[in-house]
């Protein structure tokens, strides 16, 4: 079984099974769906202020297994898509409580939010530091994060430059690499990555990444890049 795991200095100490305003931080399990996520999320999730501990697994058999085994997360973040395959048959317990991953437009119907005690909802497009601290400073209060209102299309809002850079950064392009195949100097790249780093809510090139796969923006910005020839 593979898992990331990462540790902040202090671990959570043992506590009821709901959650309790008094504790600040909270230990969170994650089930990754593709590499990007599995190798970006721990140390994104790190730098969220009121995460503890982080475990990502990427499958739906490791992800079933650690529930089952009783491992004790404060939170387990779920894509809305497989809830039934991770959870069927799971013994109720209070803990971890269960954020399904939405995509946009998805919402859980009222009999799966029951059957499994969903605690809410985390949107694909708030995998970002400040997404994350708001939607886990909620579950902390006791109050149900849910999909927050989306803002206007993210591609709409790009420039060409912009559309080029995000699409190679996609397929792994350093920096300087970006400069080379773009034609342009590396001070340029820094400043549409900073743009979309602003456009996009992010604060590094991991979690445009993530943001845009969410999304479905990197599909759509490969077939952009093609028909650039570049």
């Amino acid at each position: 079984m593979s898992a990331i795991t990462l540790e902040a200095g202090q671990p959570i100490p043992a506590s009821p099974s709901s959650l309790r305003a008094r504790c600040s931080r909270l230990s969170v399990f994650w089930l990754a769906e593709d590499e990007v996520s599995y190798y970006g999320l721990p140390p994104l999730l790190m730098k969220v202020s009121n995460v503890a501990g982080v475990a990502v697994v990427r499958s739906v058999s490791e992800a079933r297994a650690l529930l089952l085994a009783g491992e004790d997360f404060d939170v387990a973040v779920i894509p809305l898509a497989v809830l039934p395959d991770v959870l069927g048959g799971r013994p109720r317990r209070a803990r971890p409580r269960i954020l399904a991953m939405v995509r946009q437009g998805e919402e859980p119907a009222p009999c799966l939010a029951q059957r499994y005690d969903l605690a809410g909802c985390l949107p694909w497009d708030e995998i970002n530091v400040a997404g994350l601290s708001g939607t886990f400073e909620r579950l902390l209060r006791g109050d149900a994060p849910v999909p927050s209102r989306r803002g206007p299309d993210l591609l709409g809002r790009l420039t060409e430059r912009e559309h080029l850079v995000l699409a190679l950064l996609l397929r792994g392009m350093s920096n300087h690499q970006i400069a080379r195949a773009m034609d342009i100097s590396i001070h340029g790249v820094k400043r549409h990555i900073s743009n979309l780093l602003v456009k996009f809510n992010c604060s590094n090139r991991t979690e445009v990444a993530l943001v845009a796969q969410r999304l479905g923006l990197d599909s759509r910005n490969q077939r952009h890049l093609s028909t650039t020839g570049k």
